[in-house]
């Protein structure tokens, strides 16, 4: 009776884990924000885990009530709306409903019972675990690593048969790096690594080379080298990271690791080289198979000299070229870093230091970098009549309401139309009390509100007062800035062309911007409204940050007048523009902007 009890014992069955970062893509699925159901629920739609654990970062500072009572209102409105509805959901205020949860514990609450909703809607039986992770940073690598651990150790505490499978689609590279780690430090668990490079297809398991799970070929060191024989960059979309690599390290050789679509960004970051220094190009087939990207270091390594110092610049490419080119690493005992850009740090991934990174301290740098040319430079002394009308623009600030209803005015808004065409066309303008008149000999007066101010002969006077002036008043203020050393090459009215044209000619700017800096990490470009600001106006100050700064542009609007409810909303919604509202226009509000 026993043996035919032992025999009818059903073995078991097997659990099948799954580890993972959950990310904004993730998050975005969720609040049905996006057509497609997020990396995550695409892994587990395909029935092959009994059980995943989801990592969660968590920003310990990040305030938890930005999910207002309001905006909750308008989510729960939009989510009940037919596809076609949620999609045309304004941009700006998507954005302010993924800033106010994400990296919370409200939005890990909301992304986990919505997970659990969707799989017991679709019958999908998974055990899902979500663990809350405090990071010093989003690439704090250390906690990071961490983290991942108390994952792997979770899993391997079940007494259960299993298998375990490591997702490094959601979250950062530095966290895609982490489960090539924990799967290098654990060979005997066999553990599988998936990743989606398509959030509407499910993922694909990623045949990581047997050598990454060899161990590390050197020990940390306890100094790190200023200067390379080659350096090898993993190059993609954002081409800053590519550069502040070349200015971190010294080398005679730099070696750009991109594809097709990226080749023209190589040709231009050739060009931002020293004379000193050579560059090559390298073309990867699939930027989505690690080995692929292995193979073509290897490739450059085995032709130098054994002795080569290598250094890899991993910022940079997509996540399987970053794992392919980390088992590079590991191999052939060469050096990865990794920008992490919005702290300024440089991580060595093989012991996680940082040390803080060079940067770039000329504007010309970035624009150059993202292919432009300056032609108009921009300096505050290349118009002499700038600082002998000092006291006048100070006036104007102190007067600003004043200039408001002139801007009202319709014999305003028709001079407006021949800038660019004329120049300095004479007008004559009288509102109220003040009168602005310039003749066709040059001779310019101006009354305010009853007092007479004497104008310095100058050949823009009509722009002047129609906003130029506070351009040069927010100028003084930077200024002041910059003599601090706090931020550097502070230029006004700068404008840029496309670099294929030669510079200096007589094309017409493609871009044209009031100020602009470096803090020498980030490019800033100023805005500055004398009238009222509107949509168009923060729209145009974000899309210039993209094309020209790039990663981790900033931008400031200075407004003279006070920015109304609507506008307010859609730039504190913003992660790159901040706002300097009249009542706060002086250099210690704008330092604080800077400094955070």
């Amino acid at each position: 009776m026993a043996r035919l009890t032992k025999q009818n014992e059903r073995k078991p069955p097997v659990k099948h884990y799954l580890l993972t970062w959950y990310g904004i893509t993730d998050l975005r699925a969720s609040l049905a924000l996006d057509a497609t159901d997020g990396p995550i629920l695409s892994a587990l739609k395909t029935g092959k885990y009994t059980d995943v654990v989801i990592l969660a970062y968590t920003n310990p500072t990040k305030p938890s009530n930005k999910f207002t009572d309001e905006l909750r209102g308008e989510w729960e409105t939009m989510k009940a709306a037919d596809l076609e509805t949620r999609l045309r959901f304004p941009r700006e205020k998507a954005q302010q409903l993924v800033d106010s949860l994400s990296n919370t514990q409200a939005g890990h609450a909301m992304f986990t019972n919505w997970l659990k909703a969707q799989l017991a809607d679709k019958g999908i039986a998974c055990d899902v675990q979500a663990i809350p992770c405090e990071l010093k940073h989003l690439n704090d690598a250390q906690g990071i690593y961490a983290a991942a651990t108390s994952a792997l150790k979770l899993a391997l505490e079940d007494t259960a048969e299993k298998t375990i499978t490591t997702y490094v689609s959601p979250g950062t590279p530095v966290m895609a790096y982490t489960w090539a780690l924990i799967a290098r430090a654990h060979p005997q668990h066999s553990i599988g690594v998936i990743a989606s490079s398509e959030p509407r297809n499910p993922p694909e398991a990623v045949d990581l080379p047997k050598d990454l799970l060899m161990p590390l070929v050197s020990a940390p060191q306890t100094t790190r080298p200023t200067e390379y024989d080659v350096i090898i960059h993993l190059l993609g979309r954002e081409r800053m990271p590519i550069y502040f690599g070349m200015l971190q390290f010294r080398s005679p050789m730099h070696v750009f690791m991109t594809t097709r679509e990226y080749e023209s960004a190589a040709k231009v970051l050739s060009r931002c080289l020293p004379a000193t220094s050579r560059t090559k190009t390298v073309t990867i087939r699939d930027p989505f198979t690690p080995a692929d990207t292995r193979r073509a270091i290897e490739k450059q390594v085995v032709q130098l000299p054994p002795a080569s110092r290598v250094a890899v610049n991993l910022t940079g490419g997509t996540k399987l070229m970053f794992t392919g080119a980390l088992t590079a690493c590991w191999e052939r005992g060469l050096e990865p870093f990794y920008f992490e850009v919005k702290h300024h740090n440089v991580i060595f991934l093989r012991d996680g230091s940082t040390v803080p990174f060079v940067g770039a301290k000329s504007v010309e740098d970035f624009f150059a970098v993202n292919g432009f040319n300056v032609l108009t430079p921009g300096h505050w002394e290349d118009a002499p009549y700038r600082e002998t009308r000092l006291n006048v623009t100070k006036e104007l600030w102190t007067t600003k309401h004043t200039l408001g209803r002139l801007y009202q005015s319709d014999e305003f808004r028709r001079y407006k139309t021949p800038w660019g065409k004329t120049k300095n066309p004479p007008f004559h303008w009288n509102w109220g009390t003040s009168d602005a008149h310039l003749s066709n000999t040059g001779a310019a007066t101006l009354v305010l509100n009853g007092k007479s101010i004497p104008i310095p002969k100058c050949d823009d006077y009509g722009q002047y007062l129609g906003g130029g002036w506070l351009e040069e008043y927010a100028f003084t203020l930077l200024r002041t800035i910059e003599a601090k050393g706090q931020i550097h090459d502070l230029r006004i009215g700068i404008e840029v062309g496309y670099s294929e044209k030669t510079p200096y000619t007589r094309e017409s700017p493609s871009g044209e911007f009031d100020c602009a800096f470096t803090d020498g990490k980030r490019l800033w470009l100023v805005e500055c409204k004398a009238g009222y600001v509107k949509q168009e106006h923060i729209q145009k100050l974000e899309n210039n940050l993209k094309t020209y700064g790039g990663i981790a542009a900033k931008g400031i609007l200075v407004s003279s007048f006070p920015i109304d409810s609507a506008q307010g909303k859609r730039i504190s919604s913003s992660t790159s523009i901040r706002t300097v509202q009249a009542e706060d226009v002086r250099p210690e509000v704008i330092e604080r902007i800077i400094a955070s």
